[in-house]
């Protein structure tokens, strides 16, 4: 990774799950690997540890980016209105507040406005010593489909709010440095894209890819479903997301070559601590990447959860491995697997320590369907190795996994857990937490509780 000028990790939305122990071993290992950038997420947790997060950053020779979802926090600083937000087909809006999943209207010149002016408001509290500033949105699902956005695709809906957040920046802090995202539904080039050469970096997120193949492989077919998330309808020229992805990469390094790096999205550590065993696949990414002129890479990865991927990072962070593939890692392309841990009849006790075995069975039984006495038992485990897992996110993704398929009910539970288990996503929840309480211990004690009155929904 030393020929890469970024070379670094995002720990997305994940910081409020971290102790300060936890976040500080994190940022002081980059500097062993040699890691020199970090996206922090200004939404979830930035308010909470920038002190720790700064002090450690310059320790370690760590770059921050600091990282916003745009319309969740400049549309909260204004007198928003609903009316701004993304509809459905029948006009409904599809979030009722600004949320990590808020999506603006493309056709309302007043969102386009209120959006300009919260980004103001931002841009211009910032402390000095944010140098580089990067927007995006959420995941790309709920964008507007009103009469008038439905004609647009995806990119182009989004194209003027990037256009609005450069506005914003130059006339409130022209020396920032400024960054958005190639991502979901909106990896095609815009008609007018020009405002992307007024960025100084561009990452392209390759989310939805296939993690047991390379870039630009053809051969992962058993994800081609993906498609449908990753291109806009009539935009996909490719079978697969990971064939896509290359094509789109090079069409948008040809424009603007030396801005672009790869955000590696959901290397699975979000499944449970669950290993990827795809160290190869990544190492040849980075040659392709290599070959391409890319400008780096930051890879998904946080502190609950990561002794399951210290020995990838370390392959990574060196550009090569010592160690021979295990057996897994060479069987798992010759599967239909569309993500590790999903397929119930999978042999993980023959290839895997008992533990490792044991998270993988634990998230596979999750995703096919979980009962209450699973939740109760996966619960206990997860905080019985707080110290190796990821307990919170756990507890909440179990319980709202069960809840929303229907298989789990949550009799008499507290408001604050009827809210938990309403959000859409846990990183909503955990912003809200006041600052003099320990995020991590009111989730601990609200997954708790619904242990106790988790019951199966039969």
């Amino acid at each position: 990774m030393k020929d890469f000028p970024i070379r670094g990790f995002n720990p997305c939305e994940s910081l409020l799950r971290h102790t300060e122990t936890q976040l500080t071993a994190f940022i002081r290992r980059m500097k062993e690997l040699d890691f020199n950038s970090i996206i922090i997420h200004s939404d979830y947790g930035w308010r909470r540890y920038r002190e720790l997060i700064e002090r450690e950053c310059s320790a370690a020779g760590v770059e921050i980016t600091l990282m916003v979802f745009g319309p969740r926090t400049f549309f909260s600083l204004t007198d928003w209105k609903s009316s701004w937000f993304a509809k459905d087909g029948s006009g409904k809006p599809f979030t009722d507040k600004p949320e990590c999943e808020t999506h603006p209207c493309a056709s309302n010149p007043e969102a386009l406005a209120g959006f300009e002016a919260g980004a103001e408001k931002y841009i211009a509290a910032l402390p000095s010593s944010v140098k580089r500033l990067h927007m995006r949105a959420g995941d790309g699902l709920l964008f507007c489909r009103c009469p008038r956005c439905s004609k647009l695709p995806e990119h182009e809906q989004w194209r003027p709010f990037v256009e609005a957040f450069v506005k914003a920046a130059k006339k409130v802090r022209p020396e920032l440095k400024l960054e958005t995202d190639l991502y979901i539904r909106r990896y095609s080039v815009p008609e007018k894209h020009e405002v992307f050469g007024e960025l100084d970096r561009i990452m392209f997120d390759t989310f939805y890819r296939h993690p047991f193949f390379p870039i630009g492989s053809t051969l992962d077919q058993c994800n081609s479903f993906a498609m449908q998330y990753a291109a806009p309808a009539g935009f996909a020229d490719a079978d697969t997301p990971n064939e896509y992805y290359l094509k789109r990469l090079k069409e948008w390094n040809s424009l603007y070559p030396g801005k672009l790096y790869i955000h590696e999205n959901v290397m699975c550590q979000g499944f449970w601590g669950c290993p990827q065993y795809n160290t190869g696949v990544y190492l040849q990414d980075q040659q392709i990447y290599r070959e391409l002129g890319l400008g780096g890479i930051c890879y998904e990865a946080y502190e609950p959860g990561f002794p399951a991927f210290a020995k990838m990072f370390s392959a990574l962070a060196a550009g090569k491995r010592a160690d021979v593939p295990c057996e897994l890692e060479k069987i798992l392309p010759e599967t239909d697997l569309k993500v590790f841990c999903t397929d119930m009849d999978f042999p993980f006790e023959r290839y895997l320590d008992p533990f490792a075995a044991k998270i993988a069975r634990n998230l596979c039984t999750s995703l096919n369907g979980v009962n209450a006495q699973f939740y109760r038992d996966v619960v206990k485990f997860e905080w019985e190795n707080e110290d190796k897992l990821d307990p919170v996110l756990v507890g909440y993704a179990a319980a709202r996994n069960g809840y929303v398929k229907g298989s789990l009910r949550f009799d008499g539970l507290s408001d604050i857990a009827a809210d938990f288990i309403s959000r859409r996503k846990l990183w909503d929840f955990m912003e809200e937490i006041p600052l003099d309480e320990d995020p991590r211990q009111v989730c601990k004690e609200i997954i708790m509780e619904l242990c106790e009155k988790v019951r199966d929904n039969i």
